[in-house]
């Protein structure tokens, strides 16, 4: 799985993303410009530069705007039409899509800050051309560089006080916290305003709060516009790829729950393994105001994780889902056949350690043999070792 991991030690905003990802993909901004062009704005000029941002090589990518202080400002219908024309002009369907999400999200986030149709939403700052270029870049690019998966890390969110069209905001601003909801965030780190709602709005669209083990590949870094005292300004990306199945890297998934049925339960159970659960657990918990609940665990490959939690919200009736990775240790393992008169039943061998084998028949395999021969479960596991004991001689 094709994956990007952000690391926002420093925040981030739309035009460091879009360095970023230029960067780490070795990506020509003239191929950027070119793309961009399908957009029905004008009046703008790209470009991308080498700096060094406290020592550390990165990329600053600005967009020159003529007359950038009498922009018209755009609503969530128009920014729609605007991508719908885009398309219609050649831009790719990843890139439209990836875009419109982007926006969407931003939009459903402004629409919950004032009270109003998110297709009343207006647009201020990040209608203004260059946030239209900076959000449309970054589907491009992560669409150019085939990225299955975003994940970022924690997010400095900076302090003080921003400068908006609705006057001196606290940072971060009322859309920008809404759109981190769900994120590793460290309130108060760093000065002034390090996370912007073009760069929140993109790692709410896009990515997803967790650190998954993958094969690196590349990295990038961005440049921001600002000189911080007490770090680089600098958002860095990393590609690589993730396995989406792997035997020592999972998520693990938890809800608590205490509304349900057992038998509703028992079936968001048996839902959740047929979806491919490497494991599904209920366990009992106490949770607030002294409730006796119960907390369903689910284990994980990384590609099902979006899969999986969907399914979780949809059987049950929890509100959230959280998640994490996890790291394990697995023994070496191999599944032998072996033949029993009442039929062929497989065998799990695990090599402990000190180099020692111990050995489980199937679970799958005992039960229907005994369903089938008419034998007690334990006869027909007893028989399935000794078959074993017999093989290995």
């Amino acid at each position: 799985m094709k994956t990007a991991f952000f690391e926002a030690a420093s925040g981030i905003a739309g035009d460091m993303t879009v360095a970023a990802l230029l960067d780490a993909g070795r990506i020509d901004v003239a191929d950027l410009g070119r793309a961009l062009s399908a957009l029905p704005v004008s009046g703008y000029a790209l470009e991308a530069r080498r700096v060094e941002v406290s020592g550390v090589p990165a990329l600053h990518f600005l967009v020159q705007v003529e007359h950038a202080h009498h922009q018209p400002h755009r609503h969530w219908s128009d920014i729609r039409r605007m991508l719908d024309q885009a398309r219609a002009r050649g831009i790719s369907a990843g890139t439209h899509e990836r875009a419109m999400t982007i926006f969407e999200t931003l939009a459903r986030a402004e629409a919950e800050v004032h009270q109003v149709d998110v297709d009343h939403v207006h647009f201020h700052e990040v209608g203004a051309v260059d946030s239209i270029v900076d959000i449309v870049g970054a589907a491009w690019c992560l669409d150019v560089l085939n990225t299955e998966a975003c994940f970022v890390g924690s997010i400095a969110t900076g302090s003080g006080y921003v400068v908006t069209e609705h006057g001196r905001l606290p940072v971060p601003a009322p859309a920008t916290a809404l759109l981190l909801r769900g994120f590793d965030v460290v309130l108060g780190d760093g000065k002034g305003e390090l996370v912007t709602p073009t760069g929140a709005a993109i790692l709410a669209a896009m990515a997803r709060p967790l650190r998954p083990s993958f094969r690196l590949d590349r990295s990038g870094a961005g440049a921001g516009t600002k000189r911080l005292e007490d770090r680089p300004n600098i958002l860095r990306v990393f590609l690589g790829d993730a396995e989406e199945r792997s035997d020592e890297s999972l998520v693990l998934l938890e809800a608590d729950i205490d509304d349900m049925t057992p038998a509703a339960l028992s079936h968001a159970c048996e839902t959740l393994r047929g979806l491919g659960a490497r494991d599904v657990t209920v366990t009992a918990t106490q949770m607030k105001k002294g409730r006796l609940g119960m907390r369903l665990g689910v284990l994980c490959d990384l590609g099902l994780l979006d899969a999986l939690a969907r399914a979780m919200l949809m059987e049950s009736s929890t509100l959230g889902v959280r998640y994490r990775t996890v790291a394990r240790h697995v023994l070496t393992r191999r599944i032998e056949v072996v033949q029993t008169a009442m039929g062929q039943i497989a065998v799990k061998i695990g090599v402990r350690p000190d180099g020692s084998e111990t050995a489980e028949p199937e679970f799958e395999d005992v039960s229907r043999t005994a369903t089938a021969s008419g034998k007690p479960f334990a006869e027909v596991r007893a028989a399935a070792l000794a078959a074993l004991r017999n093989v290995s001689r």
